[in-house]
């Protein structure tokens, strides 16, 4: 059903709804009234449907609010805020990712597709490691990861994990600024920092496991790994997203095309955001610890990355009736 008729078919029920709700901030209506639980019901459907089927933010907007309106009202006061991030991260977050699932794997294969290419190329030929990056940048890599170490980067004392994680977060927070913002490019700009750093982590992984401190590089990216690389694939394709509204404007001008379009992108830069912040948290204090096994840091890590995975395939499924 195109989104004209869908919303010619239930705007009355949605009329009807919103008028229940306006007579009860004047006490004219009780929340058990008749009518009211089986309009709610039909307007959550609406709302499932609409995400379902990909129609416009601004519907999807309105019926969110309708909503919540709604659910405050049959179940009581309720914080907007709390109401609104719980319903992302249990529906909206994840429901996004899928609805833009073409752009999202294209991130994927621009990031992962060099990195692991070059993780196994540089054990055939470690000379390439040298041709991509400085001699500088690869023998400070080596003494960060070198096994002997204390700890993994600059020795510190666990007083400086706050200002470890405050860079990590500094760090990861450019990487994806920059595969976001130069998406308006027509969506190359973010194409190509997807790739760089493709490249950039496959070298670094490949030259390191050359050397054999393979032992240390994979319990360590493994634990914020998930997290970290997934949010930077995200940012691409949010970049991505908004770049290509500026070619596949439908029936919008091009300045309403990119407005929607920004739109989505930043409805999953919410989560992206949160995921590059917990990230860094875990990589500071958890990842680059050495009084924890490898082979607990495996464990979690692999945990992590089934979890964060499951999240994006199930979560937010919902089953509604065909319309």
């Amino acid at each position: 059903m195109k989104q004209k008729s869908f919303e010619k078919a239930y705007n009355k029920e949605w009329t009807m709804l919103r008028i229940l709700l306006d007579d009860s901030k004047t006490s004219k209506v009780k929340k058990d009234h008749a009518k009211f639980p089986a309009l709610y019901r039909n307007v959550c459907n609406h709302l499932a449907l609409a995400r379902e089927r990909n129609y416009s933010l601004s519907l999807v907007n309105t019926l969110e609010d309708l909503v919540l309106q709604g659910h405050q009202h049959f179940y009581g006061s309720r914080s907007p805020m709390k109401f609104r991030l719980v319903e992302y991260f249990a529906a909206g977050f994840p429901q996004a990712i899928r609805r833009e699932s073409k752009l999202v794997w294209t991130s994927m294969l621009l990031l992962f597709g060099p990195t692991l290419l070059l993780t196994i190329v540089i054990q055939i030929y470690p000379h390439v490691a040298y041709m991509l990056l400085s001699n500088e940048t690869l023998v400070g890599l080596e003494e960060m990861y070198n096994p002997a170490a204390e700890r993994f980067g600059e020795q510190r004392g666990v007083d400086s994990d706050f200002m470890m994680w405050a860079f990590y977060v500094n760090n990861n927070v450019s990487l994806d600024f920059k595969c976001f913002a130069w998406g308006i490019f027509l969506g190359l700009g973010s194409a190509f920092f997807l790739l760089f750093n493709g490249i950039f982590f496959g070298t670094i992984a490949g030259h390191l496991c050359n050397l054999g401190f393979g032992v240390t590089l994979w319990p360590f990216v493994i634990g914020h790994g998930s997290l970290e690389l997934i949010a930077a694939a995200f940012a691409g394709a949010s970049g991505m997203l908004m770049g290509f509204s500026l070619i596949n404007t439908g029936r919008l001008t091009r300045l309403e095309s990119l407005k929607e379009g920004a739109s989505k992108a930043a409805y999953i830069l919410y989560g992206t955001a949160f995921m590059t912040f917990l990230a860094a948290f875990v990589e500071a204090y958890w990842s680059s610890r050495v009084d924890i096994s490898n082979t607990i840091k495996y464990t979690v890590g692999t945990l992590g990355w089934v979890i964060v995975i499951s999240y994006f395939v199930f979560v937010g499924r919902r089953k509604v009736n065909a319309v």
